[in-house]
């Protein structure tokens, strides 16, 4: 039936005139019109992952009084100083509110 209908759309016959000459109801060929047309659709591409922007990262040394705090320069110049004694958790939590925030 596919086959039919892409005879029908190539051959630029009305379809009322196409369905009798072929011995089926107009609305058939209508159907398989619809789905030639969904066959013939590219089929659609899996979103790429969202590109992410990385921010340069200085490595320095250790403070000289062996604190090991960690500081975040956002580019607005603002600094956030986070303790060497902080659980991942609260690490994970600063670095959300500053994603939403800025």
């Amino acid at each position: 039936m596919l086959d039919l209908a892409r005879r029908w759309r190539d051959s630029g016959v009305k379809a009322r005139a196409f369905a009798q000459e072929h011995g089926i109801t107009t609305w058939t060929l209508y159907y398989w019109r619809k789905r030639l047309a969904r066959q013939d659709r590219p089929t659609l591409r899996r979103r790429r992952p969202r590109r992410v922007t990385l921010a340069p990262v200085h490595v320095m040394a250790a403070a000289a009084d062996g604190a090991g705090d960690l500081e975040i320069v956002l580019v607005s110049g603002d600094r956030v100083r986070v303790s060497a004694r902080a659980s991942v958790e609260t690490l994970r939590r600063i670095v959300q509110a500053l994603r939403t925030a800025c």
